[in-house]
């Protein structure tokens, strides 16, 4: 069997400036995987949800309606940002994570990256994929959003078209805070703060939380914090940049989804299941 070794593996004994050069001279010489799988399989999921909404006749205002919101999304985008700055919780919550990841940064980081450098769960050769969880919330997104469009299914409309918009609003500032921190990670690799994989996870478990509850919410959630272990044992990010990468993410999926959520009286509308009886319904909740 072929075995693999992760780059920044065979660089490690080098000093930082050795390091540097290690990494180039590497990366110039392995092939990656091409981004035509990536698009294929893009393609193949996009192409399954088509043709599962197949029995729906009226073409024309489906991509009337996707035409609709696409022109409409820029608009959208920016309402998002200034609500995302302008609302005192999510500035407490951005706030308090820059200063726990501030504090991390001087303090923690170099100590907790030793205590994974020296114990392992997973395998030196595991890690996950860059952009494979961005790539597979988008595919799952976006079918879930051409789904609804054209079986007009208007509660998976609504969810995959929020998920979308989160999605892209975090992928914005999170690259856009990448670009300004110009930092590296424990291996050496460029543009660590804050961490995407994490904001990428935690929105797409937010805005599953806010539409369904804690029963959908906590799962994705302890899934986020899978990614997060991962991301520090196998040394593609500090703890400062999770911490930091987990605040927008959640910032982000709450003020998406709380902008297109059903309220009634001020109160929340959520799907119920009873768990004896197993019959449908609706409730209302409130946060006080």
């Amino acid at each position: 069997m072929k075995s693999t070794i992760r780059i920044s593996e065979i660089c490690r004994n080098y000093d930082r400036k050795t390091f540097k050069n290690c990494l180039k001279v590497l990366k110039s010489r392995v092939k990656f995987p091409s981004r035509k799988a990536h698009g294929l399989f893009i393609s193949f999921i996009i192409a399954g949800a088509m043709l599962t909404a197949g029995c729906d006749s009226n073409r024309s205002e489906s991509w009337k309606v996707i035409r609709e919101d696409l022109h409409g999304l820029p608009g959208s985008m920016w309402q998002d940002s200034k609500d995302l700055v302008g609302q005192k919780e999510n500035l407490a919550i951005l706030l308090a994570a820059g200063g726990a990841s501030g504090y991390a940064r001087c303090a923690q980081d170099d100590g907790i990256a030793n205590h994974f450098e020296n114990q392992h769960t997973f395998s030196r050769d595991f890690t996950i994929a860059q952009g494979a969880i961005p790539l597979a919330e988008l595919s799952l997104s976006g079918a879930g959003y051409l789904f609804g469009v054209l079986a007009e299914d208007d509660e998976m409309y609504q969810v995959a078209r929020t998920m979308m918009e989160a999605q892209a609003l975090n992928g914005l500032y999170t690259e856009t805070l990448k670009l300004i921190a110009q930092d590296r990670g424990p291996n050496g690799e460029k543009l660590a703060w804050p961490s995407g994989h994490t904001s990428v996870s935690v929105t797409f478990a937010t805005v599953m939380n806010e539409y369904y509850g804690p029963w959908v919410g906590l799962p994705l959630y302890a899934l986020s914090g899978f990614v997060m272990y991962e991301r520090m044992e196998t040394a593609e990010h500090w703890a400062s940049d999770l911490i930091f990468g987990a605040a927008v993410g959640y910032t982000v999926g709450k003020t998406v989804a709380g902008k297109y959520k059903p309220e009634v009286f001020g109160m929340n509308v959520l799907p119920y299941v009873d768990p004896q009886t197993g019959g449908t319904g609706i409730m209302l909740t409130k946060q006080f």
